[in-house]
């Protein structure tokens, strides 16, 4: 091997754990950078043809960018989502993905024989992306059974208003869920409309305070039959809004992600419909890395089921408890058999196989529209589930 052929080897192995080098500690950043700088990161090659140095190039910063894009978009929508929609993203975005790349810069270039190497620093123009995906219907193909309800306070000092602390008082929606509900339907998740859908008042009873404990957020989840509750608080300040919101697996019973953040207020802000744009602004900031993570990190596992025991009470005639079976097989998911188990005067009961727990079950049958006839929780001294026909 000549003296030449040996100090281009050193200088190859040099260079190449030099970059390792600087990688590693590149991507130990690369999490906190990306959060809060929303930029990316990518690494393209191109081939120099009969000398053309410009445009091997360029083609290594196009390389790079469609790879920055394709990572951002990987993240952004999980794998799941690309594979089921990738003809749309193939031929309706990443084609025109320049459109939607703000700024880039070139970190490190580096010729080796006829390939151009680019460390490109790239900045995507997220909202008119997060339009391009919502145009070509990319976020509908999220699964649209992942329920989530919405426990958000908002406090605008000296006021903070909280719907669970008396869930009948407050009729109306906060700006934050309206903010919420739009940018989460957008993406494809099922919003718990928690007016349409109250919970009956008997079932769960407390006094419950803005900072709502992770325990409480999960039983609130199962009485609105919820896959994930995203609660948190939203702070409007004179001149700023923050916003932090965490996300609970309400089977599991964890939390599984987490996102705070925060938008600007321009001076002098008092229309209603500008705090709610600026609201959805910074939701939809957020959603960037929560909706991901959400379905990623939910449970995907069947319910297990378990047996219930269910006493109707107050019936004048047999016929009452069948029209109530009946409408539990046709009307209650999750509802697989039904066993007579019991008879007195004016009393029915079974057991019901039921896919999911105690609260879930009462919370489906009181909060349905074509309940055979009025009904309301009786109390017992058991885990027995004890109706009354009103």
């Amino acid at each position: 091997m000549t003296e030449g052929k040996i100090k281009r080897k050193r200088f190859v192995i040099i260079f190449l754990m030099a970059f390792l080098s600087f990688g590693l500690q590149f991507s130990q950043a690369f999490a906190e950078d990306t959060n809060e700088k929303k930029e990316w990161f990518a690494i393209g090659t191109g081939t120099i043809v009969k000398g053309n140095l410009e445009q091997g190039k360029k083609s290594a910063i196009r390389m790079a960018l469609f790879k920055g894009v394709e990572g951002y978009l990987v993240r952004l929508l999980g794998n799941q989502v690309v594979a089921a929609r990738f003809e749309s993203l193939a031929n309706e975005i990443i084609p025109n993905l320049d459109q939607e790349i703000e700024t880039f810069h070139i970190l490190a270039e580096q010729r080796v024989g006829d390939q151009y190497n680019v460390f490109v620093k790239m900045k995507i123009n997220e909202n008119g992306m997060a339009e391009k995906l919502r145009e070509a219907g990319v976020f509908q193909a999220v699964d649209r059974s992942v329920k989530v309800l919405f426990m958000v306070s908002e406090t605008r000092r000296p006021v903070e208003v909280f719907w669970w602390q008396d869930a009948a008082a407050y009729p109306d929606f906060t700006p934050t869920e309206l903010a919420l509900h739009g940018v989460f339907q957008d993406r494809g998740f099922n919003p718990v409309n928690r007016i349409m859908d109250l919970p009956p008042s008997d079932v769960l009873s407390g006094q419950f305070s803005a900072n709502i404990l992770p325990e409480d957020a999960i039983q609130w989840g199962r009485l609105f039959s919820a896959d994930v509750v995203l609660y948190g608080k939203s702070l409007i300040l004179d001149d700023k809004l923050f916003l932090n919101l965490k996300a609970i697996d309400v089977r599991k019973g964890v939390q599984i992600c987490e996102k705070p953040g925060s938008q600007e207020i321009p001076p002098d802000t008092v229309d209603s419909e500008k705090i709610l744009d600026i609201m959805r602004n910074c939701v939809n900031q957020l959603a960037i890395d929560l909706c991901p993570c959400i379905l990623r990190n939910i449970s995907t596992e069947p319910e297990l089921t378990q047996p219930l025991v269910v006493t109707l009470a107050g019936i004048s005639q047999p016929r009452q408890f069948q029209t109530f079976s009946e409408f539990l097989k046709v009307h209650v998911p999750g509802v697989n058999t039904i066993i007579p188990s019991g008879i007195s005067d004016d009393s029915m009961s079974a057991t019901i196989d039921f896919q999911g727990d105690r609260i879930a079950f009462i919370s489906l049958v009181l909060n349905h529209q074509n309940l055979p006839f009025p009904l309301h929780l009786g109390q017992t001294d058991t885990d027995n589930i004890l109706f009354y026909i009103e």
